[in-house]
């Protein structure tokens, strides 16, 4: 049983299960019709890319099924994982500032169903229907402030205090309940936290390992199994 997930509604274009203040929920018919000519649905196996940084912005995703990460390179090509993206989410929001090419790189963490939306297509949509419109400055004004919330907070702490927070906010996202504990419901390597988090990958190790001995998680091969909620956040504030 999941802890803690976003309210889940449907998809008025393909029927699935998605965040429920995802662009594609409560459409009337007008905009359902709208929609159904321009959205394309992409299938993308695990780890295949979406789009890289640099690529053509020719459109906008929205993730129907699976799970994408969004990853930045430095010019020393060193990576960092901006954020893990779920169904309901979109992707491409260079296409709201006219942007010509995307400026992170997208890869699908599991197997994915992306809906796919041509970018003067989408935009012939939005004159026609400003209901749509409005739905997406609201969806984008809760991205962007959820984004300067995360950044504005994680500046402000160790990385131990990360590391704890991190844990913490995926367990209440992707935790699942079990005898041993919460299990985290997603796969994430050494590497990947370390990207996260914007460190490196030995001190990721180094304080998996201490969290371990301290009897906060386990860790089994790829799995974490939180034992303590409590002190992770206690950790993570």
């Amino acid at each position: 049983m999941t802890i803690l997930a976003d309210k889940e509604s449907v998809c008025s274009l393909c029927r699935c299960h998605i965040k429920e203040n995802a662009l594609f929920t409560g459409l009337n018919a007008a905009q359902l019709d709208a929609f159904k000519e321009a959205v394309v649905i992409n299938h993308h196996k695990k780890r295949e890319i979406v789009f890289m940084e640099g690529d053509e912005c020719s459109g906008l995703y929205i993730i129907r099924t699976g799970r994408v990460k969004i990853v930045r390179s430095s010019s020393t090509g060193k990576e960092q994982i901006i954020s893990i993206m779920n169904p309901g989410d979109l992707l491409g929001f260079e296409v709201f500032y006219n942007g010509r090419i995307y400026r992170h790189t997208a890869v699908a963490m599991e197997d994915c169903e992306l809906c796919y939306v041509e970018r003067h297509a989408f935009f012939k949509i939005l004159e026609n229907e400003p209901g749509i419109a409005r739905k997406l400055i609201l969806s984008l004004g809760r991205e962007l402030n959820s984004a300067y919330e995360r950044i504005g907070y994680l500046g402000l702490l160790n990385a131990r205090e990360k590391l704890a927070h991190l844990l913490y906010t995926l367990a209440s996202q992707y935790g699942v309940k079990e005898a041993e504990g919460v299990k985290l419901n997603l796969t994430l390597s050494r590497l990947e936290i370390a990207e996260l988090l914007g460190i490196t990958q030995e001190t990721s190790i180094r304080l998996l390992k201490s969290f371990k001995e301290e009897g906060i998680l386990e860790i089994k091969r790829k799995e974490i199994i939180i034992k303590s909620l409590a002190r992770l956040k206690a950790l993570g504030e």
